[in-house]
């Protein structure tokens, strides 16, 4: 009988120590998910004694989040599925309502509208005059960065609170992001 009784409270004890916190159990699930902001690019020159600063807005991104229990105390992993981009994960633990996540790198693609300019020459007769016509186009510039931060777990929905860092693939720019807020609510 006394066996029994050991064999029956070290099962529960086993069970206790790999059930997930309901903390975890609050934040786990599937998501879907839409990140917007502002980030600040900059971009030194060589001699200059002040950087080029641009505030570009960011397109909304969104996609799917999966949160799933690694059943080791209050740990997570994240799998982030862009809609028609990467697929990102990373791992995060709970502390009380709010989900702290290692940081991960990604790239992102930066809306801008650059302006250009062309030369005209205009010439009646022997009189000719050059003329400078802009002409704006929206382009995008890939950065690689790095986000940072945390999520705050609100009922059925997390909002994060991201930092991006980075540099850009084809240019001298580097881009910083403070306080980009994403919500991911489950389905």
């Amino acid at each position: 009988m006394k066996s029994k009784l050991l064999i029956l409270f070290v099962a529960a004890v086993c069970m206790l120590s790999c059930s997930d916190s309901s903390e975890v159990r609050g934040a786990k699930g599937a998501y879907r998910y839409k990140t917007t902001g502002k980030v600040t690019l900059e971009e030194n020159f060589a001699g200059a004694t002040k950087a080029d600063t641009l505030v570009a807005n960011l397109d909304n991104e969104s996609g799917a989040l999966e949160v799933v229990s690694l059943h080791d105390g209050d740990s997570l992993l994240l799998t982030i599925d862009q809609l028609n981009g990467d697929v990102i994960v990373t791992r995060g633990k709970m502390n009380g309502k709010r989900l702290n996540f290692n940081a991960y790198t990604r790239t992102l693609e930066v809306p801008l509208d650059v302006t250009y300019y062309d030369t005209v020459s205009i010439g009646v007769g022997i009189l000719t005059k050059d003329t400078i016509i802009p002409y704006t186009r929206h382009e995008y510039e890939v950065f690689d960065i790095t986000v940072q931060g945390f999520a705050d777990v609100y009922d059925n929905n997390l909002v994060f609170t991201l930092d991006y860092n980075g540099k850009s693939q084809s240019t001298e720019r580097t881009l910083r992001g403070k306080g980009i807020r994403s919500l991911a609510k489950k389905n």
